[in-house]
């Protein structure tokens, strides 16, 4: 009776051990903390959304988001189909565009220098070292009204953490 404890004991370590190693680790496989979305599809759109809750005044009544998709590095269509959905489902509607396509538009006020119906959010650069990843981008709703963000990433067993954002200039 003692030997089939000790022997039952030792496959339900066993098991446990197998189910342990076979954790998944984000350097490994594409997807991240968040449902099935890549890496890089998670980190930009909690990037752009930490911008968008930043100065909410800039925010004020807006009817569309653009956010210039052609920025985001390291992404493929899906991703940013995902990171458009995402952004459409929460906020409002979302147009892959920048402040030359919105003057194109017509969406773009010239004389006052702003945009009247939405705010624009772009990835001006992106940099990936020693287990952090560093993004600069910016809010722009007009010339009197924008911000700089530098937002960071760490990876920390296996997973990607947001750490924050900080404003690091204001117009």
């Amino acid at each position: 009776m003692r030997k089939l404890l000790i022997f039952g004991l030792c496959i339900t370590l066993l098991i446990g051990f197998i189910g342990c190693s076979r954790q998944r680790n984000s350097t490994e496989n594409p997807t991240n903390s968040i449902g099935n979305l890549s890496k890089w599809a998670e980190i930009y759109q909690v990037t752009l959304d930490s911008y968008l809750k930043q100065d909410m005044a800039l925010n004020e009544n807006i009817e569309f988001i653009a956010i210039d998709l052609s920025t985001l590095e390291f992404t493929n269509e899906d991703d940013k189909k995902i990171i458009v959905t995402w952004f459409e489902n929460n906020h409002v509607p979302v147009k892959d565009s920048n402040l030359d396509g919105l003057r194109a538009e017509g969406l773009f006020d010239e004389e006052r220098m702003f945009i009247p119906d939405g705010v624009l959010l772009e990835i001006n650069k992106v940099t990936e070292k020693n287990n952090e990843i560093i993004i600069e981008g910016m809010k722009y709703r007009g010339g009197l009204g924008a911000n700089g963000f530098e937002t960071k990433w760490r990876l920390n067993n296996g997973f990607w953490e947001f750490v924050e954002t900080v404003m690091t200039w204001i117009s």
